[in-house]
């Protein structure tokens, strides 16, 4: 009766951690079937999955900060040679300005950064910072 509750155990064990550790000598004795699962192989194949995520998430913000580099280098420059360059913007806010009469000023985001710009004669947008 016990080795039916030791069983059972781990029959329950397995459904709430995904894991069953039985030897090969109990399963020999019962008409049951057992499950091996691995433990170390999941824990690997998350670790790869993991590393490759962070392989991804590396490229793309070594990407953002390219992209970053450039942009600071049209600093005075006009926002669409900007968007040339390095793409479109995800989003373009702009409110009158309260530096520069009859004028706007701009917020231009990129993903990982924004590009802080102002308008000329009220066509031209002039970038200012980038942050």
């Amino acid at each position: 009766m016990k080795r039916k509750k030791i069983v059972l155990a781990g029959t329950i064990v397995c459904m709430l951690f995904g894991s069953v550790t039985a030897l090969p000598q109990e399963a020999a004795r019962g008409s049951q079937q057992v499950v091996y699962v691995s433990a170390a192989k999941r824990a690997t194949t998350t670790t790869t999955q993991s590393a490759t995520k962070g392989k991804k998430d590396t490229k793309s913000q070594k990407k953002v900060q390219q992209n970053k580099k450039k942009a600071k280098k049209y600093i005075g420059k006009k926002l669409s040679s900007l968007v040339k360059a390095i793409g479109k913007y995800k989003k373009l806010s702009k409110a009158a300005s309260c530096y520069y009469e009859n004028e706007y000023d701009g917020i231009a985001k990129y993903d990982g950064f924004v590009v802080y710009c102002h308008t000329e004669n009220k066509k031209t947008w002039i970038v200012d910072s980038v942050e």
